[in-house]
C-alpha cells in the first residue's frame, strides 16, 4: 500500500519542475545545478515560480566569473533521471522580489509559446487559482516538495540524476535569527520521521508547499506557500507565502492585458484614418 508521501506526490508531482544547468567556475570547474519550482496559472498564463535568492546568487556568481549553460526545464514529475526541455535562460526576464532583510523572495518566470507547449506534452499542469491558499487554513498535514542538493549527480556529459522528495512538516513559531523576515514569512519544523527521507534540505529552495486536508474519504491539497530560508540546527524552514503572489500575477497579466487591448484600439483606429 502507497504511503501518504507517495500518493500526494503522485498527484502534487504534475506542478513540480526544476530548472537545472551547468556552472562553469573561472577556474575551470564543473557544477550541475538543480533548483526547485512549480507551475501556477493566473488568468491562463502560465507562470514558473521559485525563490528571488536563486536569481540573486546566479546574477552574483555571474559577476565574480562564472559561465551558466545547458538550462532546462524537467517536465519529468517523479522518477530519478530528469526529461529536460532546453530553455533560453535570461535573468531580466524573469520578475524577482528579493529583499533578504524583510523576508521577501520570489522569482517568477512566464512561461508560454513552445515552452508551455512541451511541459504540457510531458504532463506538467500548472495550480490554478482553485488550489491556492493560505497557512492559516486548517489543515491536517504540510508537506514540503523538492529536490535536495545531496540527492544530484552528473555525469559530466548529459545525465542529471536527483530524487524528489516529499518532506512533512509541523507549524513552527520564527526562530530568534529570523528577525523582520518574520514578518512576510512562515516556518515549519521537519518532523522526526523525515530524517530517513532527507537529511539536509539544502537546495529544496523555491520549492512548493502545500496544506494536505481530508474532506470524506478524498485528501485535498492547495499551495502555501514557496521554501526560502533553511535553520538547519533548529531543522526548520522559512517559507514566503504565495497566496499574496497570486493575487500580484492576476494583477500583473490584467494590466499587460489591458494594455494590449488599448494598443490594438490605437492601431484600430489609425487604420480607419488611413
Amino acid at each position: 500500500m502507497m504511503s501518504l508521501s507517495e500518493r500526494f506526490l503522485r498527484s502534487a508531482g504534475k506542478h513540480f519542475v526544476t530548472l537545472s544547468c551547468v556552472q562553469t567556475l573561472a577556474d575551470g570547474a564543473e557544477n550541475v545545478l538543480v533548483f526547485s519550482g512549480f507551475m501556477v496559472e493566473a488568468l491562463g498564463e502560465w507562470f514558473y515560480v521559485s525563490a528571488g535568492h536563486i536569481l540573486r546568487d546566479i546574477r552574483r556568481a555571474t559577476e565574480a566569473g562564472s559561465k551558466f549553460n545547458v538550462w532546462r526545464l524537467d517536465d519529468q514529475t517523479a522518477g530519478h533521471r530528469l526529461k529536460a526541455v532546453p530553455i533560453d535562460f535570461d535573468l531580466e526576464r524573469w520578475l524577482v522580489l528579493d529583499d533578504d532583510t524583510i523576508g521577501l523572495d520570489y522569482a517568477v518566470l512566464h512561461i508560454g509559446g513552445l515552452y508551455r507547449a512541451q511541459l504540457e506534452a510531458g504532463g506538467v499542469e500548472p495550480i490554478d487559482k482553485h488550489s491556492w491558499s493560505d497557512h492559516v487554513t486548517e489543515h491536517d498535514h504540510w508537506a514540503l516538495l523538492g529536490i535536495p542538493s545531496e540527492s544530484v549527480s552528473y555525469d559530466g556529459v548529459t545525465e542529471i540524476k536527483a530524487r524528489i522528495v516529499v518532506a512533512p512538516l509541523e507549524h513552527a513559531a520564527a526562530p530568534p535569527l529570523a528577525g523582520r523576515k518574520a514578518e512576510n514569512q512562515f516556518y515549519g519544523r521537519l518532523k522526526e520521521d523525515t530524517a530517513g527521507v532527507v537529511r539536509d534540505i539544502d537546495g529544496m529552495s523555491g520549492g512548493p508547499i502545500f496544506a494536505l486536508k481530508k474532506v470524506g474519504a478524498e485528501w485535498r491539497y492547495s499551495v502555501i506557500g514557496v521554501q526560502s530560508a533553511w535553520y538547519r540546527d533548529a531543522r526548520v524552514i522559512a517559507a514566503c507565502p504565495f497566496s499574496s503572489l497570486g493575487a500580484a500575477l492576476e494583477e500583473i497579466v490584467t494590466e499587460v492585458r489591458d494594455k494590449v487591448k488599448e494598443l490594438d484600439h490605437q492601431q484600430s483606429k489609425l487604420g480607419h484614418a488611413t
